[in-house]
């Protein structure tokens, strides 16, 4: 074999080897495409049952407002369940949100620009979120102080403020564990960020080859 031989062979097999590259690089990112719109799917379906869940919750509250089956004497032992309310409005706003967020065609930008975007705008609704463990914590704190008239009517001062009590240290230690297990935190952007990692290592390890 003489050296023009030589270089062509040579020329033919890198052309092989970059078309191998190109082949494995679009594979790989082929996978994480489809690990990502398998996260979409599951955020919306996720979305659809919380807020299947929040409009249950509103008209039950709207049954409490109107036909009051707790017998509540007077206005503000509806407070908490307003704070209710207001939680799950904001609840639904941020399913709405959630919902918006992903709902971007992914074949009409890159990978790297929907995982961007997807990430930065569940970061910006994490606030929204915040809040709405906040106000859960305060109208269930405050759901066992709109029941202490009723039980004065019955018990005498002390009985009626150790049985109002024990549930409110209850429920703060419920919420304090939830807090703590993060429950009220939003995870949605955690996938997409580890898809955004794997990215971009790819990228970085095909930059040095």
């Amino acid at each position: 074999m003489n050296l023009d031989e030589l270089k062509s062979a040579w020329k033919v097999y890198d052309q092989k080897l970059q078309t191998s590259q190109l082949l494995t690089e679009r594979m790989i990112v082929g996978m994480i495409k489809e690990r990502s719109r398998s996260r979409v799917a599951k955020i919306k379906r996720e979305n659809t049952g919380f807020f299947i869940l929040m409009v249950v919750e509103l008209v039950v509250l709207g049954a409490v407002f109107l036909g009051n089956p707790f017998d509540f004497i007077y206005p503000i032992q509806f407070v908490p369940y307003g704070f209710l309310a207001v939680g799950i409005i904001m609840a639904i706003i941020a399913i709405y949100r959630s919902n918006a967020i992903v709902n971007v065609d992914m074949n009409s930008t890159t990978l790297g620009a929907f995982l961007n975007h997807v990430i930065k705008e569940y970061e910006k609704n994490k606030k929204l979120e915040g809040w709405f463990g906040i106000l859960m914590l305060a109208s269930g704190c405050l759901t066992t102080l709109s029941f202490l008239p009723k039980k004065l009517a019955r018990q005498d001062l002390s009985s009626a403020l150790i049985d109002t009590l024990i549930p409110l240290a209850v429920c703060l230690f419920v919420y304090y564990i939830a807090f703590k297990l993060g429950a009220f935190k939003n995870r949605k952007s955690e996938g997409f960020k580890e898809d955004l990692r794997e990215l971009e290592e790819l990228s970085k390890e095909l930059e040095g080859v």
